[in-house]
């Protein structure tokens, strides 16, 4: 029996909370009251607005390293892929207290028009999936289940990420499998000392806010097959394929986002509001050149 992840199922017993059908996103607030509280997650982070912090410590990960052997099942919970971990993977430096692993899972989108399903954006950008590495704070509280509603309960590492490749084994909603050998540190990025931190929540109901958030900025390359054998071959409670696997941005209200490194724009690089006010001026122009045209065609062909 794998540990209780973010999904309401697990927490709450309920089957009910999704992205879409019976209780929405839109509606999460109506019946989880802190779904609709100020420090909600995710966030889009936008890098002119973090602010770096040098004594912010880098990471020393325990139990990370592979292979890891035994049987770790992997689940899918009706709105994602949850993966067990054992209780040696730790977080031992890098945040206030030392937290255990307990699971990990993934978001995706996978719709026509939006294939990309990361939770968390930068400056707008949604990639195409998104990794949780969830934690508990194993020095204030003994196991997961007493940390979920805790103060400084859990912590979770994400990242932008590409899918896990065993994923083809799971079908339909509450059907486990199991793996013999993982090694996490393998699925993650070397570069492991550029990221950003901000406290917020559970990002599925009860979306409790007490939970320390390192987002990494360097991000791994996706693979674009597993995007669709993933669609493809999994499906939720109702039998439908699962996709949309992600909350919306929510406000960042008072809270500050940090970094652990200085956040420089490239030369020649726009950010997505930037774009969208130049995109916004050239449609005014152009609308402008169509009512004139409309108004006097002569003029309008003439240029004067």
């Amino acid at each position: 029996m794998i540990a209780a992840g973010f999904s309401a199922d697990l927490i709450n017993g309920s089957q009910q909370a999704s992205w879409e059908g019976e209780v929405d996103e839109a509606n999460w607030a109506k019946k989880y009251v802190l779904c609709g509280a100020k420090h909600q997650s995710p966030i889009d982070i936008q890098k002119k607005k973090v602010v770096y912090n040098n004594k912010m410590s880098l990471f020393e990960l325990e139990g990370y390293d592979g292979p890891l052997h035994g049987d770790f099942a992997i689940t899918n919970n009706g709105h994602s892929v949850q993966i067990q971990l054992p209780s040696s993977m730790k977080i031992k430096k890098g945040l206030p207290h030392v937290y255990t692993a307990v699971q990990m899972h993934l978001h995706w989108g996978g719709l026509d028009l939006e294939t990309s399903g990361s939770e968390h954006t930068i400056d707008g950008l949604r990639y195409m999936a998104e990794l949780h590495i969830v934690h508990y704070n194993s020095e204030l509280y003994s196991s997961f289940d007493e940390a979920v509603d805790k103060p400084e309960g859990l912590a979770v590492l994400a990242f932008l990420y590409e899918v896990y490749g065993n994923i083809k084994n799971l079908l339909k909603a509450g059907q486990v499998t199991t793996v013999k050998t993982l090694d996490p540190l393998a699925m993650l990025p070397e570069n492991l000392d550029n990221f950003y931190r901000y406290q917020g929540s559970l990002t599925t109901p009860p979306c409790t806010e007490n939970v320390l958030w390192t987002v990494f900025d360097t991000k791994v390359i996706l693979s674009q097959n597993q995007i669709k054998l993933l669609e493809n071959t999994l499906l939720d409670w109702h039998n439908k394929t699962l996709r949309n696997d992600y909350r919306h941005a929510q406000p960042l209200n008072d809270r500050v986002v940090q970094s652990s490194f200085q956040v420089k724009m490239p030369k020649g690089d726009v950010c997505q509001h930037e774009i969208s006010t130049k995109l916004t001026l050239i449609e005014t122009e152009l609308l402008d050149v169509k009512k004139r045209v409309a108004t006097d065609p002569l003029k309008g062909k003439s240029g004067k």
